[in-house]
């Protein structure tokens, strides 16, 4: 019976937290979050805190009426109910405040009212920044009940207590999951050679009478006890769930548990946050969780909604277009090398060798492409064909032109042929090296010229070559004015003359093609242009959007105003005073300079700068409030006395 009376007395007693807590949701109560800013913490007092009670009888039915905290209309004598308030704490929604660094510093506080603290609660308060389109949520804050922390603790000990119970994955098997003293007997007297207790299996060791060591351990297996163990891992969660109704909440910033309830709860909460291009506007909100003993949740009202105005440098930048200067010229010229293979001695064509076709196709599309330009009017192709060294000089002099001639004449053929085209091309006009002459009536000017032995280039890959070992004596080779006598100089370090064969001489057996062309409609060699400078442009992009550092990289080469803001966007104010004082005197640049004195505590300085700048400009004044540097010197000196007279 006593045991009945105490199980009916627990659950009359949850009845009645849960009551309470009941009550919290059904009042709408929240959580009051404010500024941490001094001017606005002005408390109006409401009340004289006396409780007065007063009777009343109602002149028309006559009813005798008790009116609890009842006062007299002072006009017309009509009783009127008073509800006191013991307090009124007064602040404003929204606050100016500043970034510094590309971080930007949130300060409030959150007040909890005693009527939502419990022994046997947990409050958990949630602030959620709201940036733009996104939210950030921040670490909560835990005010835990002694009680509420007793019972809590309780159950991760119960949680505990179970899992001990569950046998490790690491555990010896013969240990815990055998009848180990009767199986060790059992070998030692049927199979004494068994070493499988040790780990080492025999699957054809066998006592007697025929019965195999894993036989043996199988009968001793208690596998009853396996299953049993399987199941507490397997309900690991639900026994977590069952034992801790209210599990710790972990990454909190604070977690206060309070013995006693003595009034209401203030938490001082700061918080940096990287600056971004949606920073400029901030809403802080609280959502606050309560939670009893028995894991019954009620979720409050979220709070008032809190502004943060963000200042920073980039209200100041200078968004007037920079040009630069371009000059265009008549001609132009472009350059590609192709690499066409031959057989050895022959200069003939041959498109299915190696990567000719490739090659070809390419150098076929490149010049169908300059002809078909809107902009472009091609004047000639310069053919250059290049040939290594092996062999007589004289010999691969004749050999090099012919193969330009060769290349030369491929091209006109292919080009002539082409129907998909609407240019005519002629047979191929040979002029002298420095004869620039323009095409006329639609011709093409193709040239053909050619270097016997590409000895520069050897020497170049010789030297970036690590394969090759004499790479001294080698390039000493290249002193040898005779080119034969230079080859056969090289020959002398075989293995690595053998190398150069293999893999770089077939560089050398290139063709070089140049495309002198000129502006359609262009009549004078160069014309002067202005462009808006799109790099500049791009600098001055990123450091609206505060992407500071990558704003520097490109303002950094043109140091103006706007490169000032972004280092001192960056706390570089030695770098920033520096490109300030080279700019042109306006009103914004002697208050960056009063805000830079400040940073280095030169107060008298930084007041000059202050006031030049309002007498140049009024609104530097009222600037002056959103920015620490300035505010704190305004407070301190009273600069802005005169805006009130």
């Amino acid at each position: 019976m006593e045991k009945y009376l105490i199980i009916l007395a627990l659950q009359l007693l949850l009845i009645g937290c849960g009551k309470k807590i009941y009550r919290i949701e059904r009042n709408d109560v929240s959580i009051n979050v404010r500024h941490e800013d001094k001017r606005y913490k002005n408390t109006i007092s409401l009340s004289d805190n006396k409780k007065r009670e007063l009777s009343f009888t109602e002149p028309n039915s006559g009813r005798s009426l008790l009116l609890e905290n009842a006062a007299r209309d002072e006009t017309s004598g009509e009783m009127i109910g008073v509800r006191e308030l013991e307090a009124v704490i007064v602040t404003a929604k929204s606050e100016n405040i500043s970034e510094r660094n590309g971080i930007i510093l949130l300060g409030f506080i959150i007040t909890v009212p005693s009527t939502i603290l419990d022994n046997k609660w947990q409050l958990e308060i949630l602030p959620v920044l709201s940036i733009g389109l996104d939210t950030l949520h921040f670490s909560s804050v835990a005010i835990t009940g002694i009680e509420f922390k007793k019972a809590q603790n309780k159950g991760y000990l119960k949680y505990e207590k179970y899992l001990r119970r569950i046998i490790p994955d690491e555990a010896d098997f013969y240990e815990f999951y055998t009848d180990l003293p009767n199986l060790v007997l059992f070998l030692e007297r049927n199979l004494p050679e068994s070493r499988i207790l040790e780990g080492i299996n025999n699957d054809k060791l066998t006592s007697e009478f025929g019965i195999s060591e894993r036989e043996i351990v199988d009968h001793y297996v208690r596998n009853w006890l396996i299953e049993r163990n399987e199941k507490r891992k397997r309900e690991k969660d639900l026994y977590f769930n069952k034992y801790v109704r209210n599990p710790i909440i972990r990454g909190c910033r604070l977690d206060s548990v309070i013995k006693g309830i003595n009034g209401d709860f203030a938490y001082h909460y700061t918080q940096e946050i990287v600056a971004s291009k949606e920073s400029s506007k901030l809403h802080l909100n609280l959502h606050g969780t309560i939670r009893d003993q028995s894991g019954f949740t009620v979720r409050l009202k979220p709070s008032d909604t809190l502004q943060y105005n963000v200042s920073s440098m980039i209200s100041f930048i200078d968004t007037t277009k920079r040009y630069k200067q371009k000059i265009v010229y008549r001609r132009v010229s472009s350059n590609i090398n192709a690499s066409i293979d031959f057989k050895p001695g022959k200069y003939n064509i041959d498109p299915s060798l190696s990567s000719n076709l490739r090659q070809l196709t390419m150098i076929k599309d490149t010049i169908r492409n300059i002809l078909n330009s809107v902009d472009l009017i091609l004047d000639s192709l310069i053919i250059t064909a290049a040939a290594s060294p092996e062999g007589f000089y004289t010999s691969n002099k004749i050999l090099s032109s012919r193969r330009a001639g060769s290349i030369k004449q491929y091209l006109i053929d292919i080009l002539d042929t082409d129907k998909d085209v609407s240019y005519t091309i002629k047979n191929g006009l040979l002029v002298p090296d420095r004869n620039d002459s323009i095409v006329k009536g639609g011709n093409l000017y193709i040239v053909s010229r050619s270097i016997p032995e590409e000895w520069s280039e050897l020497s170049r890959l010789i030297q970036r070559d690590e394969n090759i070992v004499e790479k001294e004596k080698l390039i000493d080779c290249m002193e040898i004015k005779n080119p034969d006598e230079r080859e056969t100089a090289m020959k002398m370090y075989r293995k690595d003359y053998k190398y150069i064969r293999e893999h770089l001489y077939p560089a050398l057996r290139r063709v070089h093609f140049t495309f002198h062309l000129h502006k359609r409609g262009m009549i004078k060699d160069t014309i002067h242009t202005k462009e808006i400078d799109t790099l500049y442009q791009r600098g001055v992009a990123y450091l609206r959007e505060r992407r500071y550092q990558e704003a520097l990289k490109i303002l950094s080469r043109y140091e103006d105003f706007n490169t000032a803001i972004a280092h001192m966007s960056l706390g570089h104010d030695f770098s920033a005073e520096k490109i300030l004082s080279g700019c042109n005197e306006t009103a914004i640049k002697v208050y960056l300079q009063a805000i830079l004195a400040a940073r280095r505590d030169e107060e008298e300085k930084a007041v000059q700068y202050f006031l030049k700048s309002k007498r140049m400009d009024i609104s530097m004044a009222y600037r002056g409030s959103l920015d620490p540097e300035i505010s704190y010197l305004i407070n301190k000196y009273n600069l802005n006395e005169d805006l009130f007279k």
